[in-house]
């Protein structure tokens, strides 16, 4: 989707900003019940400017101008607000699905983004030098845990998501039930102190060989502040973030200066259609 009477001009700050705008009266009396539980068709066309808006082919330079912008940045926590939920809504939806439904696997690859999740996965099993019958912790594992389920359906990586809302902690389990996955991948409802970093001990016998950290997961600054208090030396931890043009936005509190003790390993960029750039860390001391 494009917006319209924009694909194709050269787009300056001023008119990028106006775009912004427009979307940002749009969504921000949305309560969050209204995101969450309103009329898909509308949401669903905010939804899909939102996505036209941030993936313009624009320079670093232009995207940092308006990104930079102080007055702008109660309008830039709207629009998270917004995206955030409504990606929720979408996983719930499609979560209902595979349960309602006696194909549940056919079901589950019909989600938009299964083709994101395969590359993104692959990304991160690569890059954390996982095999076949390691164990990742994922927090911010959401409704649909399409990461830890690709994860052990593609390459037999078993999985502990961590996941706040217990609503959402609660639905989850019941979808790895429905796929039978109950056994290989656990769901914790909790946050970044549910983490006391002592199943991370590195080495060929640890329980849990990598830590990754979604893109929603935050707040990034207090989550690897706490990390760094418990997690051991040689921790392996991988973070998505968004750092291609105004999809930056989406980052919040973004992972731009690492808390001293981590060292940055590698840093993959995105190739469509994922979105996300992933960082691998460990811990020095």
């Amino acid at each position: 989707m494009a917006i319209a009477g924009i694909e194709g001009l050269e787009l300056s700050p001023e008119y990028i900003i106006e775009e912004i705008l427009g979307l940002h009266r749009d969504i921000r009396n949305l309560s969050d019940e209204e995101i969450l539980y309103g009329p898909s068709e509308r949401n669903g066309e905010l939804f899909g400017k939102l996505d036209s808006l941030i993936t313009l082919e624009m320079d670093d330079k232009t995207a940092l101008e308006i990104l930079q912008k102080e007055e702008l940045e109660p309008i830039f926590t709207d629009i998270i607000r917004f995206r955030n939920l409504y990606t929720v809504k979408l996983e719930t939806e499609h979560a209902n699905e595979v349960l309602a439904d006696e194909s549940p696997w056919d079901v589950l690859e019909q989600f938009p983004f299964y083709g994101n999740y395969l590359k993104l996965v692959r990304t991160e099993y690569e890059g954390l030098g996982l095999k076949a019958g390691d164990r990742v912790a994922f927090l911010g594992s959401g409704p649909l845990p399409l990461t830890l389920i690709v994860f052990f359906r593609q390459y037999g990586v078993k999985s502990i998501g961590i996941e706040q809302n217990s609503t959402r902690a609660y639905m989850s389990k019941r979808v790895l039930e429905k796929l039978g996955l109950s056994e290989d991948i656990n769901i914790l409802n909790g946050n970044h102190f549910s983490l006391d970093g002592k199943d991370f001990v590195p080495g060929p016998d640890s329980g849990v060989k990598a830590l990754m950290v979604a893109a929603q997961a935050e707040p990034k600054k207090e989550i690897f502040g706490h990390l760094l208090e418990v997690m051991p030396v040689g921790s392996r931890i991988s973070c998505r973030i968004y750092e291609k043009g105004l999809r930056k936005l989406l980052n919040g509190s973004c992972l731009f200066d690492l808390p001293e003790g981590f060292e940055e390993q590698e840093r993959v960029h995105p190739e469509p259609p994922v979105y996300n750039t992933v960082v691998f860390l460990e811990k020095k001391r």
